[in-house]
């Protein structure tokens, strides 16, 4: 976005991708659909408010470049995008590969040059130029944009590289944590593993404050994941060892009347095993683990139906800490925003440097909202170039 951008302005622009192929973690993006960003169903403010705590800094850039505009740019490229009930935006075709194919056909222009498989070895400037030194070119610019992304998925290019070039331009930055990312509980699921639940409410408390997440959850081998449980990470990431949260599988249902809805339940299926009942409302494999040592039992006691409902509402649940960075979605930390200009993504420390999307300490909930920044970023940083 930001060579589209600095290209339409009339720079002449090299990118520099490490990769054989631009966007391999944009392909990846969406389960291969690409959640390129989110509707707001109130105004723009709204939206920027996900962005706590870094909604200050990404006011500016997402106010110059809105998700109206991110849709219309592709719009005017022939394609469309659709948002789906939970505000989510993807391509209308739900293919990656096609918002990867129209940014990488805008930047086809005669001042614009891209070398792939190409890994930058040294950056360094000597009064007002940059040399960008490689095995294949050795580069003066007057204006260097990093947007190497952090250290997540190390697979799709992002190898944290950047965070040293921007290092020896003389900036600092914060030590990389993993957000949006699986937890690993101290309770055994293996048994569940692949079994999902369609809408949950992830409730935590941290230093008196409660913290909770809702939506989508996956049990994995070693814990939970999900977007309620990646979402959950994120407000919990400094937190996360040996936290003890509850899960309600049914959030829409209250107490009392899960618990007629229960007792019918019973009354109805008493030839039955009880785990029968919850099959209504959960996977069989997850009924089942509810009902523990009581799934076999045909009666049911009004304490042990108290029990079930307990359960149901609040799971309890020990998490010992987070998957590896590796496999985080994104990452938490990389160059201090303290250190770059809001209005332009212009260094305070370098002039003539740029960033644009994860390298910057700024992270946001699932949803479109981290593509949305990286193409707002990318945006304002090209056309302030």
């Amino acid at each position: 976005m930001a060579a589209c951008t600095a290209a339409a302005g009339g720079k002449n622009v090299v990118v520099a991708e490490s990769n054989s192929a631009a966007g391999r973690k944009l392909l990846l993006t969406g389960g291969g659909r690409c959640n390129l960003t989110h509707i707001h169903f109130g105004d723009i403010d709204e939206f920027i408010r996900e962005y706590k705590p870094f909604d200050k800094f990404v006011r500016h850039c997402i106010h110059t470049f809105p998700p109206e505009k991110l849709r219309l740019f592709f719009a005017q490229r022939g394609l469309e995008t659709i948002a789906e009930q939970n505000g989510c935006v993807f391509p209308k075709t739900n293919r990656s590969s096609d918002i990867c194919r129209t940014l990488t056909e805008e930047i086809k222009r005669p001042n614009v040059k891209i070398f792939y498989g190409t890994k930058i070895n040294s950056v360094t400037k000597i009064d007002d130029f940059f040399t960008i030194e490689s095995d294949k070119f050795t580069i003066s610019a007057k204006s260097l944009l990093i947007a190497t992304g952090g250290v997540s998925w190390p697979q799709t290019g992002s190898d944290g590289s950047g965070y040293e070039f921007a290092k020896s331009l003389g900036h600092k930055f914060i030590t990389p944590k993993a957000c949006l990312v699986p937890l690993i509980s101290k309770d055994n699921f293996k048994s569940l593993a692949g079994v999902s639940v369609q809408n949950v409410l992830i409730s935590g408390k941290i230093s008196g404050k409660k913290i909770t997440s809702c939506g989508a959850m996956i049990f994995t081998h070693t814990g939970i994941g999900g977007p309620a449980v990646l979402n959950f990470s994120r407000m919990a990431c400094e937190h996360l060892q040996n936290l003890k949260i509850s899960i309600d599988f049914l959030p829409n249902i209250s107490v009392e009347h899960l618990n007629l809805e229960l007792t019918k339940l019973f009354i109805q299926n008493q030839n039955k095993t009880a785990a029968v009942s919850l099959y209504r409302f959960l996977p069989k494999a997850l009924a089942e683990r509810i009902m523990e040592n009581k799934s076999s039992q045909i009666q049911i006691d009004k304490k042990t139906r108290k029990d079930i409902v307990g359960k149901l509402k609040s799971f309890p649940l020990t998490i010992a800490g987070t998957e590896v960075i590796e496999k985080a979605t994104i990452t938490r930390g990389g160059i201090d925003t303290a250190e770059i200009d809001s209005k332009t993504m212009e260094s305070k420390i370098c002039r003539g440097l740029f960033f644009a999307g994860e390298i910057m300490n700024v992270d946001a909930p699932c949803g479109g909202y981290n593509l949305q920044f990286a193409f707002s970023s990318g945006f304002l940083a090209g056309m302030k170039i």
